[in-house]
């Protein structure tokens, strides 16, 4: 194919997969007894995202609709031979009465009003002006609508335009804030009148944006245009330092290569300036439309700023530049290249993704940055720090570089040949200081390595990263123990353990490791015994009290007994504190010889969070979100032997995030748990862009009896290079009410021998065709526990309301290795995004029975889901909470699922606080659902 035929096919392929998705969502066929009707009537649209910049973004910052959008639809009749005329076209021009909203389906005439004093085309008018004989111009009131009127083949084109209220500079150093993201949608009726015409609007433009680590503010980015930012591998200081021989460069020469490289690639690139409707591509603009006072230096101050509000209107004369109306020079020296705006405190750069000149070898041809493309980053001067004149932005900026982005997890380029500009695509980088040293991190989860070492702090410095001050250590955890100690007889012991800092949680690990650590120091585990007075006489009529008690050095005591001579070398409790050691209540309970009592001890570690004497596991929780800023932190449960062996450090307690996250957590190894022994791990959020899994192996008791792990109400959002919630879970294990969103290379549990599953979402790209996206295997020995059922009259079973996505990961099954069967009441294979984010149901009537009617047509048993998915997700919960309310030492999920938009919305569900409780909505009960 011809190059000058890219762009034309690229279009004719848009419009043809916008009219496949319409059609899985809407019948085209006339309504019979209501087409008459639908003459003249107003036309029923609804619009929504179909991908918003899903390829390269985070979970909410898609560029969605707010507040004063514009949305402008056409209406083309055609002839016979699918021939569009302009001539009969009609248009309306739509703003989005609306608060910022996030949702993908809005309605026109209800979310979308025409808009009062735009210009629109109606055919019908003759009379007004301005008008030709081929249109007819007519400023619209919102009483304004588009109408069926005579059932003839008709193409509904749409084009929008969101961020609309950064669009309008306030000053010529606010042109920036123009953000052109242009969406194109298309839909054919060949039958006439219909109830609703879905109008799916995808991205044209290619973005690259940065977003700012925690403590850190962006302020400018520039693409690298001048030779010398080539010449080092970093040179964010002075100029003078660029000369420096203590920086190794490359020569003059392959700098200037490497930034004419650069350039030709830029100058090619055009800022999106709205769209050429009739072609479903964007237009451009010209540099003197974008900035007229730089073009008019005599009197700059009488040229008004460019409105960019309302550039829909501009025509060709005013500057607008359409496709292929232009040479590459002209390309090159008067059309706008795009800029980076700030946008919700993220720096986003749009780009039209092909080449808009009239040139026959390059017309209409993708373009590239190529590998060695560098970016100049500013960060906000917030503390005046450099004291230099530079205003806003710290002087020293920071040169990113395309060539060091490596594939998530590997030392592999992610861009060899240089990043590609994809229309709809938008690649987002997360950037800004860690301690000493500058990171970057794709945002979509690749791994970019540290760079730009400096000698500053940065902004904020260390000041973020500073753990929170602990005079005393372990006291969150001595307090919970002594507090829990009973004061009669008729209470039990029951401590709960509470993390409110980040420091706090570091010791949480300490204890369970046994690594011994206070404020990053040892203490000591031993070394001291706890003898009687020898001074005193103790019998039953003179009991020992605690402060008879005295610690001495262990190698003076002999069965018990203080060594003659020694009885004067008691420890002090301060000296011993000096010392390293950490003393605490230790709790000892009743027995046949004695009563329950209580005695000062020291931390020996580990612990394990299980007393064996009381054979009862305690409660660890989380009382605030933590974010961790990337530090390297240790597993929990770090060894790997059997349990009651020496040196096994397993986590056999209870971690309850309370609904609070843990966030820009960096585990070694990427596991949070290693190793656990009948333990649960319930209501905790995750967010980070490190690779992360959070068990490796949860196990039974010495895996003979008891149960594995209870793992319930968890939500992940990170890259995983394996299973994202657990790999290995032997015994009895439940697996409730967990989410997962990323890139993993595996199932979300690896193996299992005896689990549960109930309501859990796996939203993973990458997991390889032929392989389980829910489980991965059943584990050695075990039998098939998921088997599918097989009764037209459903019972709940052990395997309900699980979903994956097949979209994202392909050729995935439930189970790896088991060829799908399973009823849709059982689990849904979500072979559409689109599906599971679905925030209302989509029942089809009773009559149809899903055996006889669905079932056989593989296409609706993709598309088929009956309750939107959140909800019989909620209703498993549900059910899960209900049995275990009557059970001892239940682990219930103290959160419920949500998704807030209408219709299909851009995320999947969300996992918030809140069990779910029953509704007044009787058809969330999946086992009652017909279809």
């Amino acid at each position: 194919m011809r190059k000058i035929d890219v762009i034309y096919q690229l279009a004719i392929s848009v419009a043809l997969l916008l009219l496949v998705g319409c059609a899985e969502d809407v019948d085209l066929q006339p309504v019979s007894t209501s087409h008459p009707e639908l003459i003249g009537q107003g036309v029923n649209f609804n619009t929504s995202y179909a991908d918003p910049f899903a390829t390269r973004i985070t979970y909410r910052h898609d560029g969605s609709f707010n507040e004063e959008e514009i949305m402008t639809i056409y209406r083309q009749y055609s002839n016979d031979f699918g021939q569009t005329f302009d001539a009969d076209s009609a248009f309306r021009v739509y703003w989005l009465k609306t608060q910022y909203a996030t949702g993908t389906t809005f309605a026109l005439e209800t979310n979308w009003l025409p808009k009062a004093g735009e210009i629109g085309y109606d055919p019908a008018d003759k009379t007004t002006t301005p008008h030709t004989p081929e249109k007819h111009y007519n400023p619209q009131t919102e009483a304004d609508s588009l109408t069926w009127d005579n059932g003839k083949t008709v193409r509904f084109r749409g084009w929008s335009r969101s961020n609309l209220d950064n669009c309008i500079p306030r000053s010529a150093t606010e042109k920036n804030r123009y953000y052109p993201d242009y969406c194109i949608a298309e839909w054919v009726t060949v039958s006439g009148p219909t109830i609703n015409v879905p109008l799916t609007l995808k991205h044209q433009g290619c973005r690259i944006g940065f977003i700012a680590k925690a403590g850190n503010e962006l302020c400018k980015a520039e693409v690298c245009t001048d030779w010398h930012d080539y010449m080092w591998p970093d040179n964010a200081d002075t100029n003078a330092n660029d000369e420096s021989a203590q920086e190794h460069g490359k020569t003059e020469a392959q700098a200037i290569a490497e930034a004419n490289e650069v350039i030709a690639a830029y100058n090619r690139m055009c800022m999106p300036a709205g769209v050429d409707i009739a072609h479903s591509l964007l237009n451009t603009m010209t540099q003197q439309l974008y900035d007229p006072k730089k073009f008019d230096s005599n009197q700059p101050s009488t040229l008004p700023e460019t409105d960019f509000s309302t550039i829909h209107n501009k025509t060709e004369a005013d500057g607008i530049v359409k496709f292929g109306k232009k040479t590459p020079d002209q390309i090159r020296d008067e059309v706008q290249r795009p800029v980076f705006c700030s946008n919700d405190g993220r720096l986003y750069m749009v780009t039209i993704p092909y080449d808009m000149s009239n040139d026959a070898t390059t017309k209409g041809e993708t373009l590239k940055l190529p590998a060695c493309t560098r970016f100049r980053l500013y960060l906000y001067d917030v503390n005046d720090g450099d004291k230099a004149d530079t205003h806003d932005y710290e002087a020293q900026y920071h040169i990113l570089r395309l060539s060091d982005v490596k594939k998530w997890n590997t030392n592999v380029s992610l861009f060899p040949e240089g990043l590609v500009l994809i229309p709809g695509n938008s690649y987002m980088f997360s950037v800004g200081y860690h301690y000493d040293h500058l990171t970057v991190t794709p945002a979509d989860n690749f791994s970019w390595v540290h760079q730009d070492a400096e000698n500053e702090t940065g902004i904020c410095g260390d000041e973020t990263h500073t753990l929170e001050s602990n005079l005393e250590p372990y006291k969150w955890w001595k307090d919970a123990i002594k507090n829990a100690i009973p004061k009669n007889i008729n209470e039990s012991f029951e401590p709960e353990f509470h993390i409110t800092t980040r420091a706090e949680f570091l010791e949480f690990i300490d204890l369970v490791n046994g690594t011994n650590k206070v404020n990053g120091q040892n203490y000591k585990t031993s070394g001291l015994t706890q003898v009687l007075r020898p001074e005193k006489t103790y019998d039953k009529d003179h009991l020992a009290e605690k402060s008879d008690y005295r610690w001495y050095p262990s190698q003076y005591v002999v069965d018990g007994k203080i060594q003659r001579g020694h009885e004067a070398d008691s420890v002090t409790h301060a000296a011993a504190i000096a010392d390293g050691y950490i003393f605490y209540e230790h709790y000892h309970p009743a027995n046949a010889d004695q009563a329950a009592y209580s005695l000062e001890d020291y931390l020996r570690g580990p612990y394990s969070f299980f007393d064996e004497d009381l054979n009862r596991h305690f409660v660890v929780y989380l009382d605030n979100d933590l974010d961790f800023y990337d530090w390297l932190l240790t597993p929990i449960g770090n060894e790997s032997v059997e349990l009651g062996a020496t040196g096994s450090h397993p986590f056999r307690g209870v971690f309850d995030g309370q609904n609070n996250t843990l966030k820009n957590v960096y585990f070694n190894g990427s596991y949070m748990f290693k190793h656990c022994f009948d333990a649960a791990i319930r209501n905790l959020n995750i967010e980070t862009v490190h690779d992360f899994k959070l068990v490796h192996t949860a196990q039974a008791a010495n895996n003979r009896t008891g149960y594995g792990a209870y793992i319930v109400g968890v939500s992940i959002k990170a890259p995983s290079s394996g299973n994202p919630i657990a790999t290995t879970l032997l015994g009895s294990s439940y697996v409730v009410g967990c989410i997962y969103e990323g890139h993993a290379t595996g199932a979300m549990v690896g193996e299992a021998n005896n689990l549960y599953m109930y309501g859990n979402m796996m939203a993973a790209e990458g997991i390889p065709s032929g392989q389980g996206a829910l489980l991965g295997r059943y584990a050695s020995g075990a039998s098939s526990f998921f088997a599918p059922q097989s009764s037209a009259k459903l019972t709940w079973g052990r395997f309900m309301a699980n979903y994956y996505d097949t979209e994202l990961s392909p050729g995935t099954t439930a189970v790896g290795g088991v060829a799908d069967a399973y009823r849709p009441q059982e689990y849904i294979r979500g072979a559409h995004s689109y599906i599971l984010k679905a925030k209302n149901d989509n029942l089809l009537s009773d009559e149809v029975d899903y055996e006889e009617k669905i079932k056989p047509n593989p296409l609706m048993v993709e598309g088929y889901y009956g309750l939107a998915p959140w909800k019989a997700m909620n209703y498993a919960i549900y059910q899960y909470n209900l049995v275990g309310a009557q059970v001892k030492d239940a682990h219930n999920c103290t959160g419920h699922f949500v998704n807030d938009n209408v219709g299909y919305a851009h995320t999947y569900p969300r996992l918030v606080s809140g069990a779910p409780t029953l509704p007044q909505d009787e058809n969330w009960n999946v086992l009652e659902q017909n279809n």
